[in-house]
């Protein structure tokens, strides 16, 4: 099904209850299964907290999902470090030419990351229990079980609701290339985001690289994160961009003039995977975490934070649809391993940056 019509999602998440950072304490408390309670034993004996490199959420959200997978193991921590995906992923590289890697568990929104990390013997091997239990289209991307779906990112096009109308606004990613958004448009860079390194790689295959000429002769704003793009908007610095809707809709809900729009031809997914770094020295905490990521109470944060679950049966933000039902499109993960280098320097020669 296709989602075409602007802001779709917007006027229900501004009715919804306030921003929610931790399940309720039932749902918490779930028994565990008898895997999960072996698994809980065992990292009960592993000294300190984990670290959980993420480019996924923002520290805030991601320090309410340590709290509730604490609150869900007593006694086990999580400390997570937030930058941008090849921020993480450069910091782990230096963590791994150090002979020590400081991170247990890594996430990101760039998947040729994990391919790398695969490929280097760096990655623990480990299926969670609740991979069955994802929606069918985020389930096994990696068929040898090394890294699995810890979040699902969606671009769209954001703009500012106190400079545009929304009939002026176009309702898919060529609109975005007309001569009018001069001087109005802004986005993020490849060279800092996985997010919208596999932007470039969507709408390259889609439209071809002028579509990102014709960009650049509009004179773009250009950030680092996929979410640079809410800050810009919300000063009003510019117009119109291209940005996560979970942002954009957390921003709006605290009164800020955004909306979102869906593009016609269908929704950008971008899947974020997890992994557990092969010298952790907290495996068991680690797994236990990979299994938190797939559980019900994983999903309903995101859904209580205008963020997509990755249950079926965890209902999506107020208005929303599952993304079981959403028509989505993304390049394949060869894909992106492929063309995204090439692109960052692609982009460098039309962008300057």
């Amino acid at each position: 099904m296709k989602m075409t019509l602007k802001t779709a999602l917007l006027p229900a998440f501004l009715a919804a209850s306030a921003l929610v950072l931790l399940p309720c304490a039932a749902s918490a408390q779930s028994e565990m299964t008898p895997h999960q309670k072996e698994l809980y034993e065992a990292a009960k004996k592993e000294s300190g907290p984990i670290t959980w490199y993420t480019a996924i959420l923002n520290q805030q959200l991601d320090e309410s999902v340590g709290d509730a997978f604490s609150k869900k193991y007593p006694g086990l921590k999580l400390s997570p470090i937030k930058t941008t995906a090849q921020v993480a992923f450069q910091r782990l590289l230096q963590d791994l030419k150090a002979g020590k890697a400081q991170a247990d568990v890594f996430t990101t929104t760039d998947v040729g990351h994990m391919g790398y990390l695969k490929s280097k013997d760096e990655l623990l091997k480990y299926t969670p229990e609740g991979e069955k239990d994802l929606v069918k289209a985020i389930r096994n991307v990696d068929p040898d079980g090394y890294y699995h779906t810890g979040w699902v990112g969606l671009a769209a096009i954001l703009y500012n609701t106190s400079k545009l109308k929304a009939a002026d606004v176009p309702t898919d990613w060529p609109g975005l290339t007309d001569p009018k958004w001069k001087d109005q448009i802004t986005f993020g860079s490849p060279n800092f985001s996985g997010m919208v390194g596999v932007w470039t790689v969507a709408m390259a295959e889609r439209y071809g690289w002028d579509f990102f000429k014709k960009l650049n002769a509009l004179n773009p704003q250009i950030g680092r994160s996929i979410d640079d793009a809410v800050t810009v908007l919300n000063s009003g610095e510019r117009s119109i961009g291209m940005g996560n809707p979970g942002t954009a809709a957390r921003s709006a809900d605290k009164g800020n003039p955004l909306a979102i729009v869906f593009p016609s031809s269908g929704t950008l997914m971008v899947i974020s995977p997890s992994a557990i770094l092969k010298d952790t020295k907290h495996p068991n905490t680690a797994k236990l975490f990979l299994e938190f990521l797939t559980s019900k109470e994983y999903s309903e944060i995101l859904a209580k934070n205008f963020e997509w679950p990755l249950r079926a049966d965890v209902k999506p933000p107020a208005g929303g649809k599952s993304l079981a039902d959403m028509e989505l499109f993304a390049p394949t993960p060869e894909k992106i391993a492929k063309e995204l280098p090439g692109n960052k320097e692609k982009w460098r020669d039309t962008f300057g940056m």
